[in-house]
């Protein structure tokens, strides 16, 4: 009860920021241009801050070298499982990157860490730290590769319907990868967090400010933007990601670790970086860059929702076999 509980404190806000989305949209306040315009503001200014924030004030001196390794492997073969798999569930190449986006991209700085410290108490959360560290980096890259791949494959469709030729462009997914802001954030906060530069006050406080605004500012436009009948239609496609995300990606990431012995707060941090929900990020990315995001917001409220119980499971499950 204690777990479900935890959870609960978790996803309820997550949930009121969408309903209060929902609210907004009724009132007239948000309208479907000022959503898009906001999602695009999201995606380039506000969570590539984020991505810095975190890692700049991750705890990096215990990483861990096969940790690591481990994390970032196992998210590279997770993402090509989730391309392989829903290439051939789905022949939409706008639906097929929100599908992969949702199956492998957890939401671990927003649910996990919150998780971690009711689990393991404040201030014993650095292996989560780490592996989020490890991921997120990893993340940001593959989505975005994903992305652009079918977001262009679903735009030559579109051409090809209108008797026009087009082709996949190599070199602007190359550009679009090596621009993309959230990498940059990461990669900047890598950099700052081992070179051992300590920020300024005030630098540290706008920082903190612009990276608190992500959470409800991203979960009301999600809830502005959610369609029920929409997500009736798409119910096939959000109930395969969903068991995919909350329960075979976390699961096929978990067997070599505890194959290996590995127990405690490093398999809390695998579940975590792995379980969590879809990242609310997913859905401006793939409503930004030509992929679904109708559908791409979906899985992130259906995974926020489910992940309650799932993660109960899972906490529950492996403190049985006396794994965490």
């Amino acid at each position: 009860m204690e777990n479900l509980i935890i959870s609960l404190k978790v996803i309820a806000p997550l949930m009121i920021y969408m309903l209060l989305g929902v609210f907004f949209k009724r009132r007239g306040l948000i309208s479907d241009k000022l959503n898009t315009e906001m999602n695009s503001f999201l995606v380039k200014v506000f969570l590539p801050v984020l991505m810095f924030k975190n890692i700049y004030q991750a705890d990096l001196s215990g990483l861990n070298g096969s940790f690591g390794i481990y994390a970032g492997i196992a998210n590279i073969v997770g993402w090509c499982l989730c391309y392989f798999i829903f290439s051939q569930i789905e022949k939409d190449p706008a639906r097929v990157g929100s599908m992969v986006q949702g199956g492998f991209r957890s939401n671990a700085v927003i649910f996990g860490i919150p998780v971690a410290e009711s689990l393991f108490g404040v201030g014993n959360t650095v292996e989560v730290a780490l592996a989020i560290a490890v991921c997120v980096p990893v993340y940001n890259v593959f989505s975005v590769l994903v992305l652009e791949v079918c977001g262009q494959k679903a735009q030559m469709q579109k051409d090809a319907a209108a008797g026009k030729t087009s082709h996949i462009d190599g070199r602007h997914i190359a550009l679009s990868v090596a621009k993309n802001k959230l990498i940059w954030g990461a990669l900047a906060g890598l950099l700052v967090n081992f070179s051992g530069i300590d920020l300024p006050d005030s630098l540290d406080t706008v920082a903190a400010g612009m990276s608190g605004c992500v959470t409800p500012l991203a979960f009301i436009l999600l809830g502005a933007s959610f369609s029920l009948n929409a997500a009736t239609k798409n119910i096939k496609a959000i109930s395969i990601v969903t068991a995919c995300k909350l329960v075979i990606y976390p699961l096929l990431f978990m067997i070599l670790p505890i194959w290996w012995g590995w127990k405690g707060h490093v398999i809390g941090a695998m579940l975590l970086s792995s379980g969590a929900p879809t990242a609310i990020s997913s859905f401006p990315m793939a409503k930004g860059m030509g992929c679904d995001g109708e559908l791409a917001g979906e899985i992130v409220v259906v995974t926020s929702v489910f992940s309650v119980l799932t993660m109960f499971l899972w906490i529950f499950g492996l403190k049985q076999f006396g794994l965490l």
